[in-house]
């Protein structure tokens, strides 16, 4: 019995780790959470560093709250399809770019 017990735990862990570990992987479909969670690791580094002023910084945390909202506004339906994260993936492509061209002083 304390094997069956044992195994079953077991298995409940597993399942519960891989379940956890896709809806990480998932990510909105894209990799777009990682992408905002970057873009924002990157905004603060330059801000340390010195490369970027904190005026840059707030008009590209702007620019990155506008495209959180337009992500809430495409889910609110319940559906996130994938020209809607094409749309995404182009405005957070345009903030890549905004935060590099800040870095190296326009």
């Amino acid at each position: 019995m304390k094997k069956v017990i044992f195994v079953a735990m077991c298995a409940i862990m597993l399942f519960g780790t891989v379940a956890i570990g896709y809806a990480e992987h998932g990510d909105w479909r894209g990799g777009i959470r990682e992408r905002v969670h970057q873009a924002k690791e990157r905004i603060e580094r330059g801000v340390e560093n010195g490369t970027l002023t904190r005026h840059d910084a707030k008009r590209l945390h702007e620019e990155l709250d506008g495209i959180m909202g337009k992500i809430d506004r495409m889910k609110s339906d319940g559906d996130f399809g994938p020209r809607e994260r094409e749309q995404i993936h182009r405005d957070l492509n345009r903030l890549e770019r905004d935060i590099a061209r800040e870095k190296r002083g326009r």
